[in-house]
């Protein structure tokens, strides 16, 4: 992985937290409480599960760069996978939280060691890749949750108009 493609990385992650923190500053309390019809999160879990995951991400990385082994063996909750901490009380929390990450990420992405980038981890029931090919499905995870929130004010006919008009 290229220092341009840490750069893309970090882009996407970018692009879709402000995205959320944006859709945040349109929605209203109540609406965090939504979850899709046939049940799931609601879209205060999901932003709860961004944040720990995307801080987890930071702390994995400042992991590898001090693990001296060839691979580093990680359970898929240090990933952040099925985290949900103390749901957002307010779409201001919410915003802030999406921010706190997005900025933590964008500043661990911006030093990432290209030393590390070859290192193997390993995750039970996901697997062995290098850092390198984690990096796209952790962003692409973070990414795809932002995304999630959307789907949720979609099915629920509770998406602000601004995103109903430009979003699809």
């Amino acid at each position: 992985m290229s220092n341009e493609a840490i750069s893309k990385a970090a882009n996407e992650a970018e692009q879709a937290l402000l995205d959320l923190e944006r859709l945040l500053g349109e929605m209203q309390d109540a609406d965090l409480h939504r979850a899709e019809p046939n049940g799931g999160w609601t879209c205060a879990q999901v932003v709860s599960h961004i944040h720990l995951s995307g801080l987890l991400w930071v702390a994995d990385l400042a992991r590898m760069r001090c693990h001296q082994d060839e691979v580093m063996f990680m359970f898929r909750e240090e990933l952040g996978h099925d985290a949900v901490g103390a749901p957002p009380p307010s779409v201001e929390e919410a915003a802030r939280r999406i921010a706190s990450v997005r900025v933590a990420l964008a500043q661990a992405l911006d030093e990432v060691d290209p030393a590390i980038l070859d290192k193997n981890l390993e995750v039970p029931t996901l697997g062995t890749f290098t850092l390198q090919e984690w990096m796209p499905l952790i962003i692409g995870h973070i990414a795809g949750h932002a995304e999630q929130v959307k789907t949720i004010l979609r099915s629920r006919n509770a998406l602000p108009a601004t995103f109903s008009q430009t979003e699809v």
